[in-house]
């Protein structure tokens, strides 16, 4: 994993520019997501609209009521299997993932 967000590619390859991550937490759950769930319990993470329990400083995930886009932001250090560069080579095939609201394309075209 080079990033989850905001890439780039030049001559060099694919490369990220963020350096670190930045996932939606609402709801989220060890079993589901577990290196999300565990950078939300790392020290470097910065958590966004989550509450937490005032008396015992715990973290509530399922807690919508603020608002629905909880977040964390985290480094992609704390993501297991991360390249440290941030740089990848180049793709030997391309996916365009679209949201076409008439139809017109598939959901996936290559």
């Amino acid at each position: 994993m080079i990033g989850d967000d905001e890439h780039g590619w030049s001559d060099k390859g694919v490369f990220n520019f963020e350096g670190g991550c930045y996932a939606k937490v609402i709801r989220l759950s060890k079993e589901a997501e577990p290196q999300i769930y565990a950078c939300t319990r790392s020290f470097g993470t910065v958590l966004e609209n989550v509450t937490l329990d005032t008396e015992t400083r715990v973290i509530n995930l399922d807690d919508d009521s603020l608002t629905e886009n909880t977040r964390a932001a985290y480094p992609i250090s704390h993501f297991d299997g991360s390249v440290p560069n941030r740089l990848g080579g180049h793709p030997k095939n391309i996916i365009m993932l679209t949201c076409d609201a008439f139809g017109v394309m598939l959901p996936s075209a290559v």
